[in-house]
């Protein structure tokens, strides 16, 4: 068995990794959109358009992230202490 901060460590290590490729993916969103706009000449203004999507999809995430942060956390303060000794 692992000593609990090494699990710990490597289990938020993963949810930041996680939460790193959703927030490229909420900024590929809006890159998109600025590029399908700028490309049709219509500058980056009607792209705004979308900033209620774009704050819905932050939001989200971000919101993720803070819930699975908390959850890791319970769980380590939940998790018995090891005297390491190997019992």
């Amino acid at each position: 068995m692992k000593p609990a901060s090494t699990e710990y460590a490597q289990q938020s290590r993963k949810l930041i990794l996680r939460a790193l490729v959703a927030y490229a993916g909420a900024i590929g969103v809006v890159a998109v959109a600025l590029v399908i706009s700028v490309s049709h000449g219509s500058g980056w203004r009607p792209a705004l358009a979308g900033m209620p999507l774009y704050v819905i999809l932050f939001g989200g995430v971000t919101y993720q992230l803070i819930k699975e942060f908390r959850v890791l956390k319970q769980q380590e303060r939940d998790r018995p202490a090891s005297n390491g000794s190997g019992d």
